[in-house]
């Protein structure tokens, strides 16, 4: 079983959060885009005009067994347990096939093999 992890942070702690998954979790796939927004929480709110933020969305395909250790560790590195620091939340699976060499040891590689 596999879930969705979803992140909504600022550029810089959205960096290190991806960063972190490659080097800590071996973790490969990884979405990454732009989203840009208006908040509500501005000295223009009264005037109906939001201010306009930019924040980077990162989503990560992860084991069931790994959410929670996933989870906590993007938290905390996008600094989530701020105010304003972003969103993060978890989506169910109802199907998904992996490449059977996502989990391989990637011995061909190793070996300098082309597959």
């Amino acid at each position: 079983m596999f879930k969705i992890i979803t992140c909504i942070a600022s550029e810089d702690k959205a960096k290190k959060a991806v960063q972190g998954l490659a080097e800590d979790y071996n973790i490969q796939a990884i979405i990454s885009h732009f989203a840009r927004g208006l908040g509500r929480s501005s000295p223009l709110a009264p005037n109906k005009l939001g201010q306009q933020t930019e924040k980077v969305i990162i989503s990560v395909l992860v084991e069931t067994k790994q959410v929670d250790n996933i989870f906590a560790y993007i938290f905390h590195a996008a600094d989530l347990d701020r105010p304003h620091g972003g969103i993060i939340y978890v989506t169910a699976v109802s199907q998904a096939i992996t490449s059977p060499q996502v989990n391989a040891d990637n011995t061909n590689e190793a070996a300098g093999a082309i597959t």
